[in-house]
């Protein structure tokens, strides 16, 4: 009996062995088969005009790193996971750490008004905390002034306070870049050193994040990626006017930061442990006190902001841009997925590609949709549908789309910018014909039955608004904006 019982416990271990084989299987086949989709989307839109750099980790292994297009058209050099980019208001997520790690040291709290800090404050800005200005939620303007404008510290701090307030201190969320730029000015006046050195010291040196920083680290200027705008040569951040070792205060603190998606991994890396924040500092850092009406499902955190997934777990993430550069830096930390992606070719056409890897990811029945090159000719065959549409009416606009050349076609941001700049001059007969015809074209784009049905609502037809939003939810379950137009509709 004990023989056959032993069998029967032998046979049962088997039985589990393989199944936990053939799950390891199953899930090692399924990695490789989301890094090649991830890896041919990317090839996609690089041939589209994308140029930058991605990084990707899947289940806490980094599955892609690799460059696309070129760090220097003309010369022909080509991005690498080298290659150094402006990182924009990624910068104050690095900001907001280094007001951590003083509260660490005992030498400031979140809780302490700006009037501990700068002279003479006025009444309305008084009572403004650090914690306010950490979530944006102190009132303060977004600038105050241009990103390469020459200012002093003295004629910066003078400039904020005497701006309007938009709201009254700590009730609701407006997003400021002077107010990290006081708080870069804290940290320097807490410190005692500049603000990139302590960054170095108690950030990015723990972290061995060696090609981070504004000019601290030497940077090779060959790998300082150049930066395009409207496809035209704009140059690289460290050839525009900055102050002796940083740019001036408008920038400083807010954006502008160099760095690459390698060393941006080790930052995300770092956090993951406690040697650079304490656990407190990071509970602090991504789960903030928030305001008595905001939600737990989405909010800005310190330098982050934080969304609750459907799949119920958390989305931490950042982006920025100077319309000349773009960078996103997505964190999946109950997932053990990190997507982080920079470039020197800002466009809105891959603005969400991080979005779209997200989706490859977490959806294997996911298609991403592959943008319309933005070339000459099919710029000029955009312009030749606009104006046969609003000339000779939207029928005629689509029978001239429809008979177009093979490899030639409309581009959906122009279309979509042609009818919202009708909208806003009111002609919503012309918009809406517009998005009509985004529609016609591209049946599969949710933006285009978002827009459709915006025209509709400024139209007054509630109806034709709430069908297009229904198909732009339909086409992007994610889609906020819709979801929420839908539920104001449907309270009415």
């Amino acid at each position: 009996m004990t023989k056959i019982k032993n069998i029967i416990i032998s046979f049962l271990l088997l039985l589990i062995i393989a199944n936990i084989s053939l799950s390891q299987t199953k899930n090692v086949g399924q990695t490789v088969r989301t890094i090649k989709k991830i890896e041919t989307y990317l090839d996609k839109i690089k041939k589209v005009g994308f140029t930058g750099t991605v990084l990707v980790e899947l289940n806490g292994e980094k599955v892609v790193s690799k460059g696309y297009g070129f760090r220097n058209i003309n010369q022909k050099r080509k991005n690498t996971p080298n290659t150094i980019f402006d990182i924009g208001s990624i910068t104050k997520q690095f900001t907001a750490a280094a007001i951590l790690k003083l509260e660490m040291q005992g030498k400031l709290s979140t809780d302490d008004k700006i009037s501990k800090y700068f002279n003479n404050v006025p009444k309305d800005k008084s009572g403004i905390t650090i914690h306010q200005l950490l979530r944006h939620s102190a009132g303060l303007p977004s600038v105050v002034g241009g990103d390469y404008d020459k200012i002093t510290e003295s004629e910066f701090v003078d400039k904020v306070l005497k701006a309007t307030l938009e709201f009254e201190n700590g009730t609701k969320f407006s997003y400021s870049n002077v107010g990290y730029s006081l708080l870069a000015i804290i940290i320097e006046k807490v410190s005692g050193k500049s603000y990139e050195q302590f960054l170095y010291e108690n950030l990015w040196k723990p972290a061995n994040m060696e090609s981070t920083g504004y000019k601290r680290p030497g940077f090779d200027n060959d790998l300082i990626a150049t930066g395009y705008k409207d496809d035209k040569e704009w140059g690289k951040p460290v050839d525009k006017e900055w102050d002796k070792d940083a740019p001036f205060w408008h920038l400083k603190g807010s954006g502008g930061i160099l760095s690459t998606t390698e060393d941006l991994y080790k930052w995300h890396q770092a956090l993951l442990s406690d040697k650079i924040l304490s656990k407190e500092a990071k509970e602090k850092y991504f789960r903030p006190k928030l305001r008595e009406n905001e939600s737990l499902d989405s909010y800005y955190a310190y330098g982050w902001d934080v969304h609750k997934t459907k799949r119920n777990t958390t989305l931490i993430q950042h982006n920025g841009t100077n319309r000349v550069f773009y960078a996103d830096f997505y964190r999946y930390p109950d997932e053990e997925t990190t997507i982080i992606m920079l470039s020197n070719k800002a466009h809105p056409n891959f603005f969400g590609i991080n979005g779209e890897i997200s989706k490859i990811i977490f959806d294997p029945l996911f298609k991403p949709v592959i943008p319309i090159a933005e070339d000459e000719t099919n710029r000029a065959f955009t312009e030749e549908i606009i104006k046969i549409t609003l000339e000779k009416g939207l029928a005629a606009g689509i029978e001239a789309y429809k008979k177009r050349k093979r490899n030639v076609n409309l581009i959906e941001r122009l279309v979509n910018s042609k009818g919202y700049n009708l909208l806003s001059d009111k002609k919503l007969k012309e918009s809406i014909d517009m998005f009509k015809l985004n529609v016609f074209a591209f049946p599969k784009s949710a933006n285009a039955f978002d827009s459709l049905g915006e025209a509709y609502l400024e139209a007054g037809n509630k109806d034709l608004a709430r069908e297009n939003y229904q198909k732009s939810l339909l086409l992007n379950p994610d889609n906020k904006n819709a979801e929420e137009v839908l539920k104001r509709l449907a309270n009415k």
